[in-house]
């Protein structure tokens, strides 16, 4: 990105975007700490309930802040791949809504976030594979090997563990967790170059995120802190993924004719 008096204002947006995020990630943890137990199955209880009202407040605007810092870092950026960004904010958006309806109770709810980030996952990947086709390069033979087969143990190992308890989720579980790890994978074929990094652990970190939330759903006890784990995880994943993706395209749009 150049650097100028005209790139000031810019700076100076994602500033105050970066500080609004950090103050909604400490709400949203706040509010967890002091208002949430959490119960065997995944269940939650709230006391008192408004803490709930923070926390989801909070956890709604995590996207859209991340959204709008994509923006205003590529604002002014000459030659901006429109489709790939375009397919970052989509991927956004569907993981945005699948933040709301996970902050809804019964199965219902679940089952349409589980479908909302199995299509972000799904829009990711669809981005990852813009950025090879572009790139036209792949990460070393050795790396694609290890990630591959690292990728498959944990999915075995998960798989194993939660088939029996998720009863007639078990299908969609299984798909579920297989697309992301495939969006994993595509991270770590990426060539080394700017934001590739950041793609790589971040969609790493969003896998290990619903693991365990899975995990925590499915098993006998719920994870110590396993809220916060979840959490955490997944902001890490989502910032990175869009610092990643901020740089891929800040790249692109100084190097194309």
């Amino acid at each position: 990105m150049t650097s100028g008096p005209s790139q000031e204002p810019t700076l100076r947006g994602e500033q105050t975007v970066d500080a609004a995020f950090v103050t909604v990630v400490l709400a949203l943890f706040v509010a967890a700490a002091f208002g949430l137990t959490e119960l065997p199955g995944g269940d939650v209880r709230w006391a008192p309930k408004e803490w709930k009202g923070v926390h989801d407040a909070a956890k709604a605007l995590l996207l859209p802040l991340l959204a709008l810092r994509l923006g205003l870092a590529l604002n002014g950026e000459p030659h901006i791949e429109t489709r790939l960004r375009n397919r970052v904010w989509i991927a956004m958006a569907l993981c945005w809504i699948g933040d709301i309806a996970l902050t809804f109770s019964g199965e219902v709810a679940f089952l349409v976030g589980l479908v909302c980030f199995l299509s972000g996952h799904l829009a990711f990947i669809l981005a990852f594979s813009m950025r090879l086709g572009t790139q036209g390069a792949l990460s070393t033979l050795s790396t694609r090997v290890a990630a591959g087969f690292s990728l498959l143990v944990v999915l075995a190992v998960v798989l194993r563990e939660l088939w029996v308890p998720s009863g007639e989720l078990a299908p969609a579980i299984a798909i579920y967790a297989t697309v992301i790890a495939s969006m994993a994978f595509c991270s770590w074929s990426l060539a080394a170059g700017p934001g590739v990094w950041p793609l790589r652990i971040g969609a790493t970190a969003f896998m290990a995120s619903d693991v365990i939330l899975a995990l925590g759903r499915f098993g006998g006890e719920p994870i110590p802190q396993g809220h916060f784990w979840v959490m955490a995880t997944y902001i890490a994943a989502q910032w990175l993924l869009t610092v990643g993706f901020t740089a891929v395209l800040s790249r692109r749009a100084t190097i194309r004719p």
